[in-house]
């Protein structure tokens, strides 16, 4: 059965608003999802091994929507369910994988400081491990998985669609969550109320997601909704509904992530023109949604990226909602047990010694493989640094080197900022090892 892009859209409109309505409804979506890709994975004819990769999108799409609506699963759902799909996909797959030893080390080398974790209670020893390193473990697979798997353009322009249209729902979610924003007073912070009742940063994070995806589709010239219209129309939503959360990592990994990407595009390829008047296009319509926020927030929104005269905004650098202080607990914890590592998940636990009152996870990886992982840690880390360059280096068209550079700088910065809470960086982080053919055409409108 074929579905259009466009009818698939507007059922997920229409998910969204069901899924606010009747909130229970979210625990079968999270059901059917595993129901439904396991009879696809495992029954239905798939001689490019799409339906793995497709469920996993549509995963990291849905995860945070999901969450928002309550729905009754447990709460690493999301990276499970990418675990599952894969290692079905690595069953039924008629050519055997190979193996990537630098990415096994990466996550082998966190393991050993699980000893230094309290057994007792067991409950929450489970917890403290799987929460922790479950994103890893994640990782480690989608990179496994995506290593030297040749991956069509056309393919990649469904694994982008798939991606974003939970992201309607979200939006339609949040639409409905939303205060009367012409009387809501904004203040410069994370807002709970216009990100639907959910953690903005999470929020934020999948919207940023979108755009990019959406951004990467206008170079490799993939018409994600149509047409050049439909895709600067739908840029130009997500980056509103991104912005309007006051949390600035999705947005900014986004913006980043594709600044670098464009810039080293531009430099080695030789139709600049085309390339230029894309970004000028893109410029123009980023602005358009930057001043309708800022109109909507009354200007508030300027102070909280550091353009507005506030104490605030003058902090921008500096403050980063308390993180920088987490930073430096983190780095004094691996200081002290830079052999052994505190354990995955008993730096939280520790940094009240440091005088952090708050108990609170980790905001990046980075800092929280060093603090529970110790020396071990940092050569995981190193790692994960060397394998990022040295795919990039390898990669032997502009359009590859385009995609892994844009894709892996993403998935570094989202784990920079909101760690692995999510499913979304270790996927995307995987797709940098995935080999792509950009010599087929796009030039269907249908999902199969």
């Amino acid at each position: 059965m074929k579905l259009s892009k466009i009818s698939l859209i507007i059922a997920h409109v229409l998910l969204g608003f069901i899924i606010y309505e009747f909130s229970f409804i979210s625990t079968y979506v999270g059901i059917g999802l595993i129901l439904f890709g396991t009879y696809c994975i495992l029954s239905r004819p798939d001689p490019l091994e799409r339906y793995p990769v497709f469920f996993c999108s549509y995963i990291v799409g849905i995860e945070v929507l999901l969450r928002m609506a309550g729905a009754n699963l447990f709460w690493e759902f999301g990276k499970y369910a990418v675990i599952y799909f894969l290692l079905l996909g690595i069953l039924r797959q008629r050519n055997k994988f190979q193996l990537y030893s630098p990415i096994l080390y990466y996550f082998l080398l966190l393991l050993p400081a699980i000893i230094f974790v309290p057994i007792t209670p067991f409950n929450i020893w489970r917890q403290d491990v799987a929460f922790n390193l479950s994103g890893p473990a994640t990782l480690a697979l989608c990179s496994i998985y995506f290593y030297n798997r040749k991956i069509h353009l056309y393919v990649l322009e469904k694994i982008l669609f798939f991606m974003i249209l939970p992201i309607f729902s979200m939006a339609v979610y949040n639409i409905f969550s939303m205060p009367d924003l012409a009387t809501y007073n904004f203040m410069p912070y994370s807002n709970f109320h216009t990100s639907g009742g959910y953690g903005p940063n999470q929020v934020s994070t999948v919207f940023g997601i979108g755009i990019a995806s959406i951004l990467v589709a206008q170079v490799l010239k993939i018409n994600l909704f149509g047409s050049t219209f439909g895709n600067l129309l739908i840029l130009s939503i997500f980056t509103g509904f991104g912005l309007i959360t006051f949390s600035r990592g999705g947005i900014l990994a986004a913006v980043i992530a594709f600044s670098v990407s464009i810039t080293y595009y531009l430099l080695h390829d030789q139709k600049k023109i085309y390339i230029i008047s894309k970004g000028i296009i893109l410029l123009i319509v980023t602005i358009i949604s930057w001043y309708t926020i800022v109109s909507i927030t009354d200007g508030v929104i300027t102070e909280r990226y550091g353009f507005g005269k506030s104490s605030y905004g003058e902090k921008f650098i500096m403050d980063l909602t308390g993180r920088a202080l987490i930073y430096e607990i983190d780095l004094n914890i691996f200081s002290d047990y830079f052999f052994t590592g505190s354990g995955p998940g008993q730096a939280k636990e520790l940094r009240h010694q440091y005088g952090y009152t708050r108990q609170v996870s980790a905001h990046t990886e980075f800092s929280r493989m060093l603090a529970e992982h110790g020396i071990l840690g940092l050569l995981s880390l190193l790692i994960l640094i060397i394998i990022t360059g040295h795919i990039f280096v390898k990669s032997d068209t502009r359009n590859s080197k385009f995609i892994k550079l844009c894709f892996g700088l993403i998935a570094l910065i989202s784990m920079g900022h909101s760690a692995m809470r999510l499913a979304m960086p270790e996927f995307i982080y995987g797709l940098i090892f995935m080999t792509l053919n950009d010599d087929s055409q796009i030039n269907n409108n249908q999902i199969v």
